[in-house]
């Protein structure tokens, strides 16, 4: 299909949303929003009632990492059936069963015969579906925008994706104390019917479909790929050392807002609501940043955010200590948001230069390549992090992490291997 034309408002605001000027794009982006919304309050839900229920570090590590771990074993074939099959198709049967499994969790929830297994083993194959739907999402997003908006489109689906993470957390707060824990996973499985309205409200014309291969050579295609890659290699690399050194704070939030902030669920509810502005901030900054030049600049700054923000955390809050819990939080909470823009700005502009990169014709395989290099170095993170953190406390595996993330983007810049990197 063409590619869309460019909005002229105004050259900052044509460049930061120019992907809106689609009306399929827009469609797409107000159902996903709704869905996004209910599954940011379930996660939260998920992981406040884990560590609610066991008080153990250890436990959230092993539910988050839960969460994810199933994307790395299923992520090969669902990259190679995202560029065999009709991608939308693919979408409505992962967001169908997603909401069946949280429907589920509600019931189970509201008749209090939940276990901390149940949760887990839930989440586990909620993520399988997720790992379907997003190589997916991406063969579709380009089939909706076309390439010339591609990265535009891609930036402003991040910020998406993170500004819910404002708004369903408050929910979850809202639901956990107000309207019961069953309340936070009914509400994720309605809202699951906002994304399947939109996207059969979109119309797109017929798929060209690409020759492929059978086999597992074929779903081998996107490894192939990257072996003759040494640009698009070199990024995976990175995002696996980013995610093993700092995706473990993903299971440290609760210990964090309980034991070292002392808040109860409100509390941890605006933590996690201002790391997703943070993130919404970063994501919507890699949108305006779109044609920049170097953009490997864009990536390392991104960590080097990170690592700041996430050193900040632990040492500015107890510098109120005699002021209460609420400049503790207030403390806290500003930190958190320079996690969330450090996290989102090197994810986008990763997977904005990966995007650019790779051939139509790879788009899924890579995609679903990229699933399993997060499925597999996050959860590690994750059960490190909640491990060491039961032994030595969080705030210093939170320190630990700072200094490894940056100790890994000084390494990554003064060795000049991204500068290798030429975008087409």
């Amino acid at each position: 299909m063409p590619d869309t034309p460019t909005l002229t408002d105004s050259p900052v605001r044509s460049r930061m949303f120019a992907a809106f000027a689609n009306p399929d794009y827009r469609k797409f982006y107000l159902g996903q929003g709704v869905s996004l919304i209910g599954t940011w309050l379930q996660a939260a839900a998920v992981s406040w009632i884990v560590f609610d229920r066991t008080k153990s570090e250890r436990m959230s590590g092993w539910v988050e990492a839960a969460g994810i771990v199933p994307g790395l074993f299923v992520g090969l074939l669902a990259g190679a059936l995202a560029d065999r099959v009709v991608p939308r198709t693919m979408i409505l049967l992962s967001q169908v069963a997603q909401m069946a499994l949280a429907f589920l969790l509600a019931v189970l929830v509201m008749s209090g015969n939940e276990r901390v297994w149940h949760l887990a083993l839930i989440v586990a194959f909620t993520r399988v579906f997720v790992t379907f739907e997003m190589p997916a999402r991406q063969v579709f997003l380009y089939d909706v925008v076309g390439r010339s908006m591609l990265v535009n489109a891609i930036a402003l689906n991040s910020g998406l994706f993170n500004a819910s993470r404002v708004i369903g957390p408050a929910l979850a707060g809202l639901c956990l104390s107000r309207l019961g824990e069953s309340a936070c996973f009914g509400l994720n499985g309605a809202s699951y019917l906002a994304a399947i309205a939109s996207l059969l409200l979109i119309r797109l014309r017929p798929r060209v479909q690409h020759p492929s291969g059978k086999g597992a050579g074929d779903m081998l295609g996107g490894f192939a790929y990257l072996m003759h890659d040494r640009r698009v290699r070199s990024l995976f690399l990175l995002m696996t050392g980013f995610g093993l050194l700092g995706g473990g704070f993903n299971a440290l939030g609760p210990s964090y807002a309980q034991r070292f902030i002392g808040t109860g669920t409100s509390g941890y509810s605006v933590l996690l609501a201002m790391g997703g502005v943070g993130a919404t901030l970063g994501a919507l900054l890699v949108a305006w940043l779109g044609g920049v030049e170097r953009r490997e600049r864009v990536v390392l700054a991104g960590i080097g955010v990170f690592a700041a923000s996430m050193a900040a955390s632990v040492a500015i809050p107890p510098w109120f200590g005699p002021f209460g819990g609420t400049a503790r939080l207030v403390g806290g909470s500003i930190c958190l948001l320079g996690t969330g823009l450090g996290a989102i700005v090197f994810y986008a502009a990763t997977q904005t230069m990966i995007q650019s990169a790779v051939p139509d014709t790879l788009r899924g395989r890579v995609m679903g390549i990229w699933m399993i290099v997060y499925s597999g170095s996050v959860p590690l993170g994750c059960l490190w992090a909640g491990e060491l953190a039961q032994a030595i406390g969080v705030g210093t595996v939170m320190y630990v992490s700072a200094a490894l993330c940056g100790t890994l983007a000084l390494g990554v810049g003064l060795s000049g291997v991204l500068r290798e990197i030429k975008e087409p």
